[in-house]
C-alpha cells in the first residue's frame, strides 16, 4: 500500500506546524522586540500555508478564507507594531 495523496497533505501540514516551533521560541525568548514581531509574522505566514493545506484536505474553501484574513490580520498588526516601535512607545 503506498501512501494515498492525503498522507501526503496531512505530512505537509504537519511539517509546517512543527517549523514554526523555533519561531515560538524566538517569539518568547526575544532578544529583541524586532525579533519577536518577525518570529509572530513567520508564525502568521505559517499559519496561513497550514490553513491553504487544510483546505486542500478537506475540500472546503471556508479554510482559504480564514487564511486570508489570517493574512490580513497578521499584517495589519505588524503595521500596529511597527508603528508604535517608530514612536518609541515600544521598545
Amino acid at each position: 500500500m503506498g501512501a494515498t495523496h492525503h498522507d501526503l497533505e496531512y505530512v505537509l501540514t504537519f511539517l509546517l506546524a512543527l517549523l514554526a516551533m523555533p519561531m515560538l521560541y524566538r517569539l518568547w525568548r526575544g532578544p529583541s522586540t524586532g525579533d519577536r514581531v518577525l518570529a509572530l509574522e513567520t508564525i502568521g505566514v505559517f499559519g496561513v500555508l497550514v490553513l491553504l493545506a487544510l483546505s486542500v484536505i478537506a475540500e472546503r474553501t471556508i479554510y482559504l478564507d480564514l487564511a486570508v484574513l489570517l493574512a490580513l490580520f497578521s499584517f495589519l498588526g505588524t503595521l500596529v507594531i511597527a508603528r508604535y516601535l517608530e514612536r518609541g512607545l515600544i521598545q
